[in-house]
Parts: structure tokens; sequence; C-alpha cells
């Protein structure tokens, strides 16, 4: 071997070394997602596996990220949808957001942060617009087929069912990759994707329930109670205690008016969090007894305004035991 020769192994070597040092660091920002690069292609690493690799990650990463926000709107029927940014965050879902590093206020952190917030929120609403309706509609349904019926209407197989007829599952960031996963995972991720469409759009309706519940009713609700007539044809028989239908009333108003709270009071707390702080208020000695009944009755006595109910709750209730959390 020439002494040029010689120089040249070295020098290869640090290129070799001072490649993969630069993969592994890469590479931490890569192993939750299970793939170990380095390993993979380190026969290549005198090469341009790198280069390659970077090219695939930007394709991937386009895909990821060509969230078509006009065709959501097209989708759900709200042309003039203005907080457009909701809508790429409740189509962010969180197996994708790793690949979100374009903008410092999209960091995976925050897309996971916001995206599972905005879920919990569309989940909370969601349940009591479904309970409003279905106690508003049908006074002669008993507690045991009224929580039967809404369950039926906001588990994950139907609210999947939901965002499919909204094509969510194709104009998803990463809707492809979802269609990959086994039917039950499938359904959740349709699922919270609904739920965030909807949590969206709720705040895109300044928190007007009524107008977001419109939209809910009129695009999915009523169409699938009809399709569940046979519990709706039982003896119409009044209840004998409507107290136990004005429980089930209070409470999913319960949960909404406190995961909307806590939702603006503390903007940058994970979902976990917000539902513990509800799981508390709920579960506090605030509240007089009977009080989810009552609460069904103020809202009724207040013409089924959500917003004046909220206000009213809040009030009298919520924010001084929040004060102590």
């Amino acid at each position: 071997m020439t002494a040029k020769g010689t120089i040249a192994v070295p020098e290869n070597l640090l290129k070799v070394f001072e490649k993969l040092e630069a993969a592994r660091k890469i590479q931490d920002g890569w192993m939750d997602r299970g793939l170990d690069f380095v390993d993979l292609y380190v026969q290549d690493a005198g090469g341009d596996w790198l280069e390659k690799w970077g090219k695939s990650e930007k394709l991937e990463f386009d895909t990821i990220r060509g969230v078509d926000v006009e065709a959501v709107q097209a989708a759900i029927d709200f042309p003039d949808f203005q907080q457009t940014i909701l809508l790429e965050i409740a189509l962010t879902h969180p197996f994708s957001i790793d690949d979100c590093r374009d903008r410092i206020s999209e960091s995976p952190a925050w897309q996971d942060l916001n995206y599972q917030r905005l879920t919990l929120l569309g989940s909370a609403i969601l349940g009591a617009v479904v309970t409003d309706y279905l106690y508003r509609e049908y006074p002669n349904l008993n507690r045991e087929a009224l929580s039967e019926l809404k369950s039926s209407l906001v588990n994950k197989k139907k609210l999947a069912e939901f965002a499919v007829c909204l094509n969510l599952n194709e104009l998803s960031g990463r809707g492809q990759s979802a269609k990959k996963l086994d039917k039950s995972d499938r359904n959740k991720f349709l699922c919270e994707t609904f739920e965030a469409i909807f949590g969206a759009i709720y705040l895109e309706c300044d928190r007007d329930f009524f107008r977001a519940g419109e939209w809910l009713i009129q695009h999915f609700i009523k169409t699938a109670v009809d399709r569940n007539i046979h519990l709706i044809k039982q003896p119409q028989i009044p209840p004998k205690n409507e107290g136990k239908r004005l429980a089930i009333l209070g409470a999913d108003i319960l949960d909404a008016i406190a995961i909307d709270y806590l939702y603006h009071r503390f903007r940058e707390s994970n979902a976990s969090q917000l539902t513990h702080w509800k799981n508390i208020l709920a579960s506090k000695d605030i509240f007089p007894k009977n009080f989810k009944a009552k609460l069904g009755s103020q809202y009724l006595e207040l013409e089924s305004n959500f917003s004046r109910t909220r206000d009213w709750l809040v009030d009298n209730f919520i924010k001084a035991t929040v004060e102590e959390l």
C-alpha cells in the first residue's frame, strides 16, 4: 500500500464516522417510530444513502402534510370556515405529528397537545348535542331507551362511519397510513378524527352550541336516529320518573360545560389533565344532591341555551372550585 493509500484509509474512515454520527443525531428523534436507519444502511455508509434517505423522508413528509383545506371545507359543507389551522390540527393524527417541523408553532409536541385537546372538546360537545336532541325530540323515551339510543350514535364504530361519510379517511394528513391499521385501531383513528373535526367546527362557530349542534344533527344525527327507529317504536308510555331523564341530560351538559371551560381556561394543559380536572369537578361536593337532574332542569328553564347555562354553572360552582385545583 502506498503512503497516499495509507493516508486515505483513516480519511475515509473519518468520513464514514462523521456520516454515522450525523445519522445517529437525526435518528434520536425517530427511535419512537421503531426505525433504526443507521443499522439498516450501515453497509452503504460510504455511499449516498443519507441523501437518498433525506429525499425519501421529504416525499413522505409532503404526503403527510398534504391536507387540502379547501377539500375539507367542501366535505364538511362549511366553505367559509375561517380558522383553517383548526382543520389542519384535526386532520393531523398523533402518529404523523413527528413530521411537522415546518414551523415552531407546529412542533410535534404542539400538534399532539392541540389534536388531543380538540378531540376531547369535540367529544364532550358532541355527546351533549346528541343527548339534548334525543331528549327534546323523543319525550316519551324512558331512561334506558334514551341511553341506548345515544350510545348507538356516539360509539367509535358510528363516529368512524360519520368520518368516512365526510371522506376524512382520505382527507386526513395520514389517511394512507391509517389504511394499514387493523379494524379496531382504524375505527379509533377515524372516530377521533371526526371528534376533532367537530371540535374545530364548534370553535369556528364561536362556541355556539346550537349552531354547531345543528350542523351535526342535519348532517348525521337525524338520519342515524331514523335508522334506529326500532328503539323509538317501543310502547310510548311517558316515563314514570322524569328526573332520571333529566339526570342524563344534566350529566352530559355538565361534562360539556366543564370541558369547554377548562379547555379555554388552561390553554397549555393536555387532554389527560383536562379530563382529570373535569372528573374532580364532577365528584366534588360543591353540587347539591341530585344536581345533574337539577342542572338538566335549569338548562330547560334557560330555554336550552347552552351559553347561559354555562355562565350560570361557571359563576356559581365551577370557577371557585377550579381555583383550588
